[in-house]
């Protein structure tokens, strides 16, 4: 039952990692939408809430240099745990122990 239970989390690991890249991607390109050829003014009602939320527009301050880092954080901790995860699976296959 638990190697069932290690498999299940390592492929939501996986899963969820991949989504995670996705997200954070797709947020850098809608706090600048102008790299895609969109025109950031467009008047979109649903369009503009979304991109209020997603890029950190709080009142009237703009803080998506925050947003930016945090998505840049993500990229780098899905990349990187997701390397992670198949240097151990190697290492498992070929009989070295991990040091933790």
């Amino acid at each position: 039952m638990l190697q069932f239970l290690r498999i299940i989390h390592k492929t939501a690991g996986i899963v969820g990692a991949i989504l995670i890249i996705f997200i954070a991607i797709t947020g850098l390109l809608l706090n600048h939408r102008s790299l895609i050829g969109f025109d950031s003014e467009e008047k979109m009602e649903l369009q503009k809430l979304i991109f209020a939320l997603h890029s950190g527009v709080i009142g009237n301050i703009s803080i998506v240099w925050l947003t930016d880092l945090g998505a840049i954080c993500m990229i780098i901790l899905s990349i990187t745990g997701i390397w992670m995860w198949f240097k151990g699976q190697h290492a498992a296959k070929h009989g070295k122990r991990r040091n933790h």
